[in-house]
């Protein structure tokens, strides 16, 4: 990576190192940076950065023992000059680096009492995050086009259920009766996405209409057609409302981009289809906010599994993260039924339903395009690319709709059960 040197110093460096060995229980008096350098990762571009491989050589003065360590760097984008620009005019990559440098390093992380829900961050800055790798520990995204089994979602809600846990123990035990949303709301909890001034946003509800209007099941009744013409794209935009902060329930730090190249899990060596995982982290904050817990619910409900799997397994799944949620918040020494009863947290499933039911939409009409179609277009025709990606994409979400079945399966699933739930057909 060109700039590396412009972004990181042998001080930064240094920093990194300490940072890394010292939950090892190593001295960190005795560390003397050699060398420093890194290579783009291939293959894996970012929605809004630029992903590295940084590796740090390092010398053990004691005995002389010279070391290498690798790590994971995201940076804000430096090879698209309007990414580049709509990246730092919205705040969303310093919003990560804040969150990882004062909420994150900031909760419980006595292994006795949380388990590990997201990767240790070892440097973060408004245009630089320094993270584990953790391909080194074998941990990786699900294989494209995979769905999530019911092993899959327990991990996730677990991990849901540790991340909220842990946000509330720090805002009742250390922020002396504030709330996060008082102390960091605007430095880190700002919205970025769920608003009419996100070109991005809104192409995605326009997509969800397209499809609702021109190729759904339900638009070949011309009556149910012309409802949804007229009526449709205002009933989705009550999904701004209901991202906005609340005070009638408890609110927490939420992740909401819970779609499913933002969860990394550990498999075993032979498991090449990542179908038994034995573990899940969370990663990617950029849309973090402070909302009641059960829109992370309703976000990986959705945007993780199809109907059929969420008709039969979503009573499970709500026990499951909610007896994971009181067990956690057990552990820090707090009672879940005063911080949030199971009773309201039932009461927030069924207020938030349209959150997780447009932002799937949103999302499903712009991660499930066949592999490397982004890139390719981004590479051979970059206006059309960020057209589709900032005005409209209609005629891209109704191309790959009639060819690809994958596509077409993900759109049918939540645009019918989303038309069904606005208006009752």
């Amino acid at each position: 990576m060109a700039s590396i040197r412009d972004l990181l110093s042998n001080d930064d460096c240094d920093k990194i190192i300490k940072r890394f060995v010292s939950p090892l229980g190593d001295d960190t008096a005795d560390i003397r940076i050699i060398s420093y350098d890194a290579e783009v990762i291939p293959g894996h571009p970012g929605y809004i950065g630029d992903y590295s491989y940084l590796r740090i050589t390092y010398q053990r003065t004691a005995d002389d023992r010279i070391e290498t360590a690798r790590f994971f760097v995201k940076t804000i984008p430096h090879y698209d000059a309007e990414l580049r620009k709509l990246v730092e005019a919205c705040g969303i990559f310093r919003k990560e680096a804040v969150f990882y440098d004062k909420l994150h390093a900031h909760y419980q992380r006595d292994p006795a009492k949380v388990c590990k829900w997201a990767p240790d961050c070892y440097l973060a800055r408004s245009e630089l995050i320094v993270l584990e790798d953790l391909s080194l520990s074998r941990y990786r995204t699900m294989p494209f086009q995979k769905l999530f089994r019911e092993h899959h979602m327990q991990l996730v809600f677990d991990r849901l259920a540790q991340m909220h846990a842990c946000a509330i123990e720090f805002e009742v035990k250390q922020l002396n009766g504030r709330t996060i949303e008082d102390v960091y709301g605007e430095e880190i909890l700002f919205e970025t996405t769920f608003t009419p001034t996100s070109g991005w946003f809104v192409a995605g509800m326009k997509g969800i209409l397209t499809v609702a209007r021109d190729r759904s099941h339900h638009s070949k009744d011309p009556s149910k057609r012309a409802i949804i013409e007229k009526e449709m794209m205002s009933r989705l935009e009550h999904v701004y409302a209901l991202s906005k902060s609340t005070d009638q329930f408890r609110c927490t730090v939420v992740h909401r981009d819970l779609w499913f190249n933002n969860f990394m899990f550990q498999c075993a060596p032979g498991d090449t289809e990542c179908d038994n995982p034995l573990d899940c982290l969370l990663i990617d904050f950029q849309l973090a906010r402070y909302l009641p817990p059960a829109v992370d619910f309703l976000c990986a409900l959705y945007l993780l599994t199809d109907r059929a799997q969420r008709d039969q397994q979503q009573e499970r799944f709500v026990e499951s993260y909610y007896g994971s949620f009181q067990r956690k918040l057990a552990l820090l020494g707090l009672d879940a039924a005063l911080l949030l009863p199971r009773e309201q947290f039932e009461e927030t499933l069924a207020h938030y339903r349209l959150v997780g039911l447009v932002w799937t939409g949103i999302l499903h009409g712009f991660v499930n395009f066949p592999q490397g179609m982004m890139d390719d277009l981004h590479q051979s025709d970059s206006d059309t690319y960020t057209r589709m990606s900032m005005v409209n994409r209609d005629d891209f979400i109704l191309k790959y709709y009639d060819c690809d079945r994958f596509y077409r399966d993900r759109m049918d699933d939540i645009v019918n059960e989303t038309i069904e739930y606005l208006f009752d057909f």
